[in-house]
């Protein structure tokens, strides 16, 4: 067993080492009745306390053959009328979300675990380039306990101001994934592509999991698969012109699906402004108080040496809106609605070419429904994500990361 140490500058003092280890094979089940395989983690702190995390085999297509999630004809689901979309919701591929838990019993604080976590994150998404990691089996159990990992990792946490979904403060760097109503599928997306502030990485915590065959999969698709099968046209033409996406926010007020105030995490409009000018955003406020804001960003983002389809016209799209229980009997000029998208010249995107994209997304996605104790970390630029209806008691945690580093392929 070969073992390295790492330095640990980023993270707090109580945490003294890394160690990892080359490849190790286990026989006999694992803490999920699976068989650990590939890769271990092990990290040490002052106290003693020792995470050991080894890479884990999940049978994705059993679980789903159980309680198979159906995509095509899905209500609330945008799109889900077309041939063209999948009947049923398919398993992730092998070895695309890689799974480590703990190679024993854990006894040990979130923070403790924080070292163990990072190493994987760093070797996993950042040295290998993947786009999905999923621990499970940690000591944690809460909003708080996944805050004292988040804040422990040394990463660069951001908020979501200036993000268009409804959501809440837990904890410290921790929000809500969604407060969006249960029923509704929320459309594959990375996460605030419509903003030149996007996370580089989106971490989900499981706080109450959904009942098995009660919906709530988690949904991923990888936006290097996304490409290639998009037609060259549809992807010419917004390389091209680009992606307006505009926003409609009222103010505060009884019955008002989200406001600028919200949005924007400010009652003062000179700080929403300041907020707007630094990110390149446009803005106008109307009479009755209401704001509306607007700006034109590119569909292809230059990541770590390639060229990644990185915009989500169709889920900005007032389409979406439509298609959601809220909004369903309103009836509304397109620019009314709290998000619609055009080209960047203003004109209108066919729905047909949404239709496209869509169906595009839907032909590679995959998902399933995650444990409680969850921890699922995503590449923002390389995974897009979503969530199918459920019914039923679901909550999940949301922590956003910014790119810290520069990448030697950049």
């Amino acid at each position: 067993m070969t073992v390295k140490a790492f330095n640990l500058d980023l993270f707090t003092s109580n945490m003294s080492m890394f160690r990892s280890t080359s490849r190790l094979f286990l026989r006999g089940p694992s803490l999920a009745c699976l068989a650990h395989k590939v890769r271990s983690c092990q990290a040490s702190a002052v106290s003693g306390a020792t995470v050991r995390l080894v890479e884990t085999q999940v049978d994705w297509a059993s679980q789903l053959q159980v309680h198979p999630a159906r995509i095509r004809g899905r209500k609330w689901l945008p799109g889900s009328d077309s041939p063209n979309y999948p009947e049923f919701l398919a398993p992730p591929k092998d070895g695309y979300v890689h799974v480590y838990t703990p190679a024993g019993k854990v006894d040990c604080s979130p923070e403790h675990c924080a070292p163990s976590v990072r190493q994987v994150i760093r070797d996993v998404l950042e040295r290998r380039k993947e786009g999905a990691l999923l621990f499970r089996g940690l000591p944690l159990a809460t909003a708080e306990d996944f805050s004292r990992v988040v804040v422990n990792l040394g990463l660069k946490l951001t908020s979501y101001k200036g993000g268009g979904g409804i959501r809440h403060r837990l904890a410290e760097a921790v929000d809500t994934a969604s407060d969006e109503p249960p029923q509704l599928c929320i459309e594959p997306h990375h996460e605030l592509a419509y903003t030149n502030h996007y996370p580089e990485k989106i971490m989900f915590f499981c706080i109450d999991p959904p009942p098995p065959g009660t919906g709530g999969e988690t949904v991923l698709a990888d936006a290097r698969d996304i490409l290639p099968r998009l037609d060259k046209d549809v992807v010419e033409k917004f390389r091209r012109l680009g992606v307006m996406y505009t926003h409609y926010l009222p103010s505060r007020g009884p019955g008002i699906y989200n406001s600028w105030q919200a949005t924007f995490q400010s009652e003062v409009k000179s700080e929403v402004e300041k907020h707007l000018k630094a990110h390149n955003i446009h803005w106008k406020w109307e009479d009755d108080g209401a704001m509306r804001n607007w700006t034109v960003l590119p569909v292809m983002h230059k990541y770590r040496g390639d060229w990644v389809w990185f915009t989500v016209p169709h889920a900005e799209n007032s389409s979406y809106m439509k298609n959601t229980p809220y909004w369903r009997d309103k009836d509304l000029p397109d620019h009314m609605y709290p998000q619609h998208t055009y080209y960047g010249d203003g004109s209108d995107i066919e729905q047909e070419v949404l239709q496209h994209i869509r169906d595009t997304i839907w032909q590679v996605a995959a998902g399933f429904q995650l444990q409680k104790g969850d921890l699922l970390v995503l590449n923002n630029i390389y995974c897009q994500h979503a969530r199918l209806g459920f019914t039923g008691k679901r909550k999940l945690a949301v922590a956003l990361v910014m790119q810290d580093q520069d990448y030697p392929e950049d």
